[in-house]
């Protein structure tokens, strides 16, 4: 990811000669910093994805159960 995002960097200062007037160090801490945040973000979000499919897997779980036990409360009270 900070590869395409420095690849995308180096191409902007081929094209548009401005950039390359202004400080190159600034301009590469810049997109360091920005590519880190977009590390921490990705990172961030596969967990927030890991913890949603978990309790999803869980929530499944639970009415399977409910169903079952809905299932039993069911036949009990057809025998009464």
């Amino acid at each position: 990811m900070k590869s395409i995002f420095l690849k995308i960097v180096d191409c902007l200062l081929a094209v548009v000669p401005f950039l390359k007037k202004k400080d190159v160090k600034e301009i590469r801490e810049f997109s360091d910093m920005v590519a880190g945040q977009l590390d921490f973000l990705v990172g961030e979000l596969r967990k927030v994805l890991d913890d949603y499919c978990e309790l999803s897997t869980k929530m499944r779980e639970m009415h399977e159960e409910i169903l079952s036990l809905r299932k039993k409360l069911e036949e009990a009270f057809s025998k009464v």
